[in-house]
């Protein structure tokens, strides 16, 4: 396998020592050395692109691995955050600002659930002067598109 390796890297070089005697000058030569320089990158590149093609066959197992707890804690809190902010971005779009989002969660191992969320309206400020009277179902709606939670488990604070 290495030496039909090395015998396809030799090849690829007399090539290109042909091609760049046998090819003038010109827009037509930089088309063909840019071909070439692909062709070559593949043949170079093939053993990595095996190696790849063999691993795609091995099947792992749940004990093949080791979970990193802490990473899948960071992603989830990553997760997490990143809702907290699409509730606020979502609210602001609807003319309630400085309002602040808890999302309360567990996590095991990959599964990631969102028990409750704290809906904290006491710095509430509205882009149109007035506060809104429907604000707790505003929220509520967005909080159950976003988090998939339940009017039950949303808790405000005034």
């Amino acid at each position: 396998m290495m030496s039909g390796y090395i015998l396809s890297i030799l090849g690829i070089v007399v090539v290109g020592v042909f091609i760049d005697i046998i090819i003038p000058t010109g827009n037509i030569s930089k088309f063909i050395k840019s071909v070439y320089g692909i062709f070559v990158v593949l043949v170079i590149a093939s053993p990595v692109i095996n190696l790849f093609k063999n691993w795609s066959n091995y099947e792992f197992s749940y004990n093949d691995y080791e979970v990193n707890e802490n990473l899948l804690n960071y992603i989830s809190k990553m997760k997490v955050n990143a809702m907290q902010e699409e509730i606020k971005n979502r609210l602001k779009e609807e003319g309630l600002n400085n309002v602040e989002i808890k999302l309360n969660f567990s996590q095991e191992l990959d599964n990631l659930q969102i028990n409750s969320c704290n809906v904290d309206f006491t710095n509430l400020s509205s882009s149109s002067g007035n506060v809104h009277n429907n604000r707790h179902e505003i929220a509520t709606n967005i909080i159950k598109e976003i988090a998939n939670l339940d009017k039950e488990v949303i808790i405000f604070y005034e």
